[in-house]
């Protein structure tokens, strides 16, 4: 179905100077075949998107830069091809395709690609009922796009990317802000979409422990510029996007590696190991107190009345499904979000009564939008606005991104980042704040694993007893690294506040994936494990 041949491809500089010395993609051959369910995965910035947007001619229609090599699809010679000759043969689903919806309604969304390649309308109706069905979406056609949960955005998307009789289907980052559930949810209709249709997909993701039992292979883009594709168990050698799974499998010498749950579960028991208790934090002195804190738009309750104190000393994390509150209250909390009553009271005074360069200097808020906070010229330029904003030596900021993100060229423009890097951007800049308060909405977000060990490490280093940090995400795994406290949201309510070990330790519904393979009720992440 694809077929790449010696395919390169560089970003370029104003001055038609390439962006980096190595290739994005460097002299990339691969093949893969019809109906085949490809994991792409790699490093923060690799070039994972880069790959997917050449294999739709976005790359360099849309991003600028220099393709060398051959594309063919479907036996279709694609190469220098612009997008439009692509969209017959390849649907695309972006990281946050909500922000790219055009209509009003779902059923206009799902027929608006097809209109726009002149697809006669008794074969787009045709079209429709079958893939509507495998995504089980029948029930939301007439629905307004903006009332749709975060599950049900990416299913329309992927309806409306395959109903002109697609191929080939590429989604880039599909669960990375989905709950379990959605997650599980969006997995099992591209597995259906494979079986049924034939379909060819290509997963980019970060989060791999969700896909790898699934897929058929997967594709490492390293960072480099090369591109390999192979079984699941032989392509994780680079730690820092190997999951949790094959991380344990690695640490204690399995051969084959387990790449399922039940495997290393079963491998787990054949064994005798050992662990470190986890360490938890104990509580200092409240921080931050929320008092009769609620939140309405117009008759839905985002968050109900409560009252809760957030500690020193203590990472919190807020768990909860789509639209279960967690991003209502973080914004409350922080002060510019919408309230219907109470208050959250820092230092004496409401967050939502602070003068604007106090409160961000106190509060710091990251969200889920990261590239929002990103407005100059250069990351250079970011990173030096930080130092000078937060008061810090030169250069703090800068040490900070590169431990998330590793050395990138400071002259590149912020919204030429990948989605990581833009987050390990925005978070260098929270970070080098040391503001009283902390709150990171969905902070792993495009990180890859060893991002994500560089981001536990300094939430760690950061807790002291003047400060209280909050985290709200779907990402068990970094939760069971890092938290201290769990607080879990149901419909807005607070249904849980307990010990993560308590929360996320076998048998409970919400069991890491390393409680999950043990069943060792005391161990909940890989770090507690002793080789």
């Amino acid at each position: 179905m694809i077929t790449l041949k010696d395919l390169s491809f560089s970003y370029l500089k104003p001055n038609g100077e390439p962006v980096t010395e190595t290739p994005q993609l460097h002299r990339v051959n691969l093949h893969i075949a019809k109906g085949e369910f490809v994991l792409v995965c790699g490093p923060t910035g690799s070039g994972k998107s880069t790959l997917l947007k050449a294999l739709n001619g976005l790359a360099p229609s849309f991003t600028g830069g220099q393709l060398t090599g051959a594309i063919y699809i479907d036996g279709e010679d694609l190469t220098g091809k612009e997008p439009h000759d692509f969209a017959h043969l390849v649907g695309y689903v972006n990281q946050q395709p909500e922000g790219f919806f055009v209509t009003d309604t779902v059923i206009d969304e799902i027929v608006y690609g097809s209109e726009q390649l002149g697809m006669p309308v008794k074969d787009i109706a045709t079209r429709i009922k079958p893939i509507v069905s495998v995504l089980k979406i029948e029930h939301l056609l007439e629905r307004p796009l903006s009332s749709l949960s975060g599950g049900e955005q990416q299913r329309v998307a992927i309806a409306s990317a395959l109903v002109a009789g697609q191929k080939v289907l590429l989604l880039d980052e599909p669960t990375s802000a989905l709950d379990l559930a959605g997650a599980v949810e969006v997995l099992k209709v591209l597995k259906n979409l494979v079986k049924d249709f034939g379909i060819t997909i290509l997963l980019a993701e970060h989060r791999i422990s969700r896909v790898i039992a699934e897929v058929d292979s997967v594709l490492v883009v390293h960072g480099d510029g090369s591109v390999t594709k192979g079984e699941p168990t032989k392509q994780f050698n680079d730690d820092r996007f190997a999951p949790p799974i094959i991380q344990l499998g690695v640490k204690l010498g399995w051969n084959p590696l387990a790449i399922s749950a039940e495997e290393a579960a079963e491998l787990w028991t054949t064994k005798n190991h050992s662990f470190e208790p986890k360490e938890v934090s104990p509580a200092g002195e409240p921080i931050v107190s929320a008092k009769n804190l609620s939140v309405n738009y117009g008759s839905l309750t985002a968050v109900a009345p409560t009252d809760l104190d957030f500690f020193g000393n203590q990472i919190t994390a807020i768990m909860g499904e789509n639209g279960s509150g967690k991003t209502s209250l973080c914004w409350a909390i922080q002060g510019l979000g919408n309230r219907s009553s109470g208050s959250v009271l820092l230092n004496g005074s409401d967050t939502a009564e602070l003068a604007k360069a106090t409160r961000l200097d106190q509060v710091a808020m990251i969200p889920q939008r990261a590239a929002d906070l990103l407005f100059l010229h250069s990351l250079g330029e970011e990173l030096h606005e930080s130092d000078v904003f937060a008061e810090v030596a030169e250069g703090t900021t800068a040490a900070l991104f590169q431990k998330l993100a590793g050395r990138i060229d400071p002259s590149i423009h912020p919204r030429d980042l990948s989605a990581g890097q833009q987050l390990a951007a925005v978070l260098s800049i929270q970070l080098a704040k040391q503001a009283k308060v902390l709150i990171l909405d969905e902070p792993t977000r495009g990180l890859d694993y060893s991002a994500k060990r560089a981001l536990a490490k300094a939430l760690q280093q950061l807790k002291s007893p003047d400060r209280a940090i909050l985290l709200a995400t779907h990402d068990i795994e970094f939760i069971a690294e890092v938290s201290d406290r769990v607080i879990r949201l149901e419909s807005g309510k607070v249904v849980s506040d307990a010990s993560p070990l308590t929360e996320l330790a076998w048998p409970s519904p919400f069991a890491s994936q390393i409680a999950q393979i043990t069943r060792t009720p005391e161990l909940i992440s890989i770090g507690q494990v002793i080789k």
